[in-house]
């Protein structure tokens, strides 16, 4: 295997101006420059990753914490990462921190010392602001997704989930319905808790009433749904709401399979409306297509490379905070039959 020294020896220069001319740095004259490249060439030689990073500071390489690798719902999120990094020149090393702060605090800490240039880091649980935090007083690159922490000074990307919850309850409004509850998502999660303020928000806009009973704190299982749904179905005897705002489609899925157990119909008895538009948790359930609350994360992904990139290049540029809306898709779950969907 060619060894930097062989480079030099064959091109007839020193091993500094071979080093420059790889780490593409001045100080390297033209003819030199296309002598040390025809001779790598030649001999073949590739360049030690390990040492061009110590000489640059720079590993082209940023890190991607998850709180899972195993679930459907982050794929598109995480191809929106490797498009964004095959557009910029930059790879990715995917981690997942299984949703425990202290293995997503050694992923962060591990990556933050110089084993990559920058980190994405996505998840909403509210016990990662503490560790957001710590890293936001340190001058490593990094952009948060999803949590709606709220800290200066850090670039963040984020979904406009209040408004969401709002566009939840106004279609269910606009399809008759008036006793709307909501099943809310996980509320150690930043986006539950705006999910829920959204469908507060819209049903005070409609001017209807919400009492304690019509929000049950649920979770983003789907045997949580189905059990609570269950346990509501036999609690109200027959009098059942006519709309629901589920906080997560995976919950949702849960709650209309015991619907249908019972032999309630959806729609055309109560019209339900997710959050997610996860396509892997409602396929092949047998239960109608979910309305539901999209959230563009291959776009999303793309841009939080793009943000991590300028960081990276200027330390000192105005931090980014990206808004994304929702788009509400209609399907059967809330459709009127006699209009269609």
């Amino acid at each position: 295997m060619a060894t930097l020294y062989d480079v030099a020896r064959e091109a007839g220069v020193s091993k500094t101006l071979v080093s420059r001319t790889i780490n593409h740095q001045p100080g390297v004259s033209p003819e030199n420059r296309k002598k040390i490249e025809e001779a790598m060439r030649k001999l073949q030689y590739t360049p030690n990753q390990v040492a061009r990073s110590l000489v640059l500071q720079k590993t082209n390489i940023i890190g991607v914490v998850l709180d899972s690798l195993c679930e459907p719902y982050y794929f598109d999120f995480i191809r929106g990462v490797e498009n964004g990094v095959d557009d910029t020149g930059l790879e990715a090393l995917f981690c997942s921190g299984r949703e425990l702060p202290a293995k997503k605090d050694r992923m962060i800490n591990f990556f933050s010392q110089g084993r990559v240039d920058g980190i994405i880091i996505y998840g909403s649980a509210t016990d990662d602001i503490s560790i957001i935090r710590r890293l936001a007083k340190r001058t490593f690159p990094f952009v948060i997704v999803e949590n709606e922490a709220h800290i200066e000074g850090i670039n963040s990307i984020v979904v406009d989930n209040v408004s969401g919850g709002e566009m939840a309850v106004d279609h269910l409004v606009s399809r008759g319905c008036r006793n709307i509850w909501h099943f809310t998502g996980d509320m150690k999660k930043t986006i539950s808790q705006s999910r829920k303020q959204g469908y507060l928000n819209g049903m005070k806009k409609h001017g209807l009433t919400v009492t304690p009973k019509m929000i049950i704190e649920s979770s983003f299982e789907e045997m949580m749904g189905y059990m609570q749904m269950k346990q509501l179905i036999n609690e109200c005897a027959g009098n059942l709401p006519d709309g629901i705002f589920f906080g997560a489609d995976v919950t949702a899925v849960g709650a209309v399979r015991a619907l249908q157990e019972a032999g309630i119909r959806v729609p055309e008895q109560l019209k339900v409306v997710g959050f997610d538009n996860d396509i892997y948790c409602t396929a092949g359930k047998g239960i109608p297509g979910l309305t539901t609350l999209c959230q563009p994360l291959r776009e999303m992904g793309i841009e939080a490379v793009n943000i991590l990139r300028d960081t990276i290049q200027n330390p000192s540029a105005e931090r980014k905070n990206v808004l994304f809306s929702p788009k509400l898709i209609i399907r059967e779950s809330s459709s009127n039959r006699e209009e269609g969907i």
